[in-house]
């Protein structure tokens, strides 16, 4: 009897230590079984390297699993004698260790994160810039390479006028996610239709417009970009002709009738412009 009196309080002591070293915030609402992501667990282990001086890993690189509630975290800090140790807690915490030194993360911070990003964007659309950023650092201290966390950012930016912190932005999106046409797209459209002078870059126009158009080659929006970049480095007999594919592509399109009538109207104004050889440039 005693025996089991006695396992219970070290129970009982053990949970409660767990959830008291547990961040405090609304987070802690969110549990799940499923095993943390790398960018999550690196995240953690960053903060833990941080008040532990032997250890400088900043990325997991791998899990190597030991049982089926423990792993061995594989570093980048090939210096690191101790091992990294990630386990199961009984309330479905995981726990990192490093020697005396723990620290516990859920596998469902992801989830976290992609909360984040639907609030900031509902925020960013309803044009609450700030509180959108707010959220988006947030889900960046989490996931750090989250491409679309830094597209969106990249949008609040451009929204303010903030034109410096918009390219550093979008550019982190595309170092994350290179393949995204739309990020591409968005970059060689700026570049190549801002009116402001400062900014406008042919050459890096027509790179990322040839980029985004290699991926999705049959995409009236990623054509009328490369028309307009073809136009901005004064090849107007290649901007005409690719003008000419773009509206024959939304007309083809799955759009509504009225977004084609809309679209092939501005597409129309900027074909003249080509046919006058004259770039076109946002008014605004």
């Amino acid at each position: 009897m005693k025996s089991k009196i006695y396992l219970v309080v070290i129970m009982i002591f053990f949970v409660t230590t767990a959830w008291a070293q547990l961040p405090n915030d609304t987070e802690t609402r969110y549990q799940s079984r499923d095993l943390p992501s790398l960018s999550i667990l690196s995240y953690n282990i960053e903060k833990l390297c941080q008040e532990y001086r032997t250890c400088n890993a900043t990325r997991v690189q791998d899990l190597l699993p030991i049982n089926q509630s423990k792993y061995e975290l594989l570093t980048d800090d090939r210096q690191f004698n101790a091992k990294v140790i990630l386990s199961k807690t009984m309330n479905d915490y995981w726990s990192i260790q490093v020697n005396q030194k723990h620290w516990f993360v859920r596998a469902s911070d992801q989830h976290l994160v992609f909360e984040l990003i639907e609030n900031a964007r509902q925020l960013a659309y309803g044009k609450q810039y700030h509180a959108a950023e707010q959220n988006i650092n947030k889900a960046l201290k989490l996931k750090p390479d989250m491409d679309t966390a830094y597209s969106l950012m990249a949008f609040c930016k451009l929204q303010q006028s903030q034109f410096d912190q918009f390219i550093k932005h979008l550019e982190k999106a595309i170092h994350y996610k290179s393949t995204n046409p739309e990020y591409l797209n968005q970059m060689a459209w700026f570049y190549a239709t801002t009116k402001y002078s400062k900014y406008r870059n042919a050459t890096k126009a027509l790179q990322y417009a040839l980029k985004a158009v290699s991926i999705l080659p049959d995409h009236w929006a990623y054509t009328d970009t490369l028309a307009a970049a073809y136009a901005c480095n004064a090849q107007f007999h290649e901007a005409l002709a690719t003008q000419e594919k773009s509206m024959m592509l939304v007309r083809n399109s799955d759009l509504a009738a009225d977004e084609i009538h809309h679209f092939l109207k501005k597409m129309n104004q900027r074909k003249k412009l080509y046919q006058h050889r004259k770039a076109y440039t946002e008014t605004h």
